[in-house]
């Protein structure tokens, strides 16, 4: 069993994606979703700069079991996953958080110029109107997009952790996570799965409180 940890700086439902039957993360973290495997667990927790959380009082913002594990190009055309293509003409702000944003131009895509990357209101250039070339490499560099069946996301309502059951953390910011050792790793997805039922359990930290999208890139990594 592998778990990794680490702390995010948003939560817009963007990434990762917690809507619909799975959750998902297409973009951002591009080491994480280039190297972690089908079977892995992945946790986000908040930070200093997403909440105001010291190192020690982080809390359980998604768990994650990776599931499926399919590169990129292949994302946009899955017919598992056409509820997560954005849709900016849709009242709410849920149609608009989906992270299937890029579209592969060429068999075989793999390179950022071989994508399109359709409107959305978190990687997207809103001053020029215009696809954000930062944006687009960082998140095809990633190559995979991680999807899970079993995961469980708390968003605003992120969870404390008795001491007992934390799994270790990093204090900063990092971009493959932290790993836990096996014995922190179960006692952690223990607790979580004793506790709660797989799903969405609040909303995403970010979220707005009228019909306008959240707003937000992913930080550092």
């Amino acid at each position: 069993m592998r778990l990794f940890s680490y702390k995010m700086t948003h939560d817009t439902g963007f990434a990762p994606n917690p809507f619909g039957s799975t959750l998902t993360l297409a973009t951002c973290k591009p080491q994480i979703r280039s190297v972690k495997k089908t079977g892995d667990w992945i946790a986000g927790f908040t930070s200093k700069t997403l909440s105001g959380d010291q190192v020690g009082e982080e809390r359980l913002i998604y768990l994650m079991h990776v599931g499926p594990k399919l590169h990129l190009r292949d994302y946009y055309g899955d017919p598992r996953f056409q509820d997560k293509i954005p849709n900016l003409g849709k009242p709410g702000p849920m149609a608009k958080a989906g992270d299937n944003i890029y579209r592969a131009l060429v068999p075989g895509a793999h390179e950022p110029g071989h994508f399109e990357q359709l409107p959305n209101p978190n990687h997207w250039d809103i001053a020029m109107d215009a696809p954000s070339p930062f944006d687009l490499d960082r998140d095809v560099s990633g190559q995979y997009v991680l999807a899970a069946e079993e995961f469980y996301y708390f968003g605003a309502q992120a969870i404390s952790l008795p001491e007992s059951v934390r799994p270790a953390l990093p204090r900063g910011q990092s971009a493959h996570g932290k790993l836990s050792s096996v014995e922190q790793a179960e006692r952690f997805i223990a607790f979580i799965r004793d506790r709660y039922k797989p799903g969405r359990h609040g909303k995403p930290t970010q979220w707005p409180q009228d019909d306008s999208p959240a707003f937000a890139s992913c930080g550092g990594h």
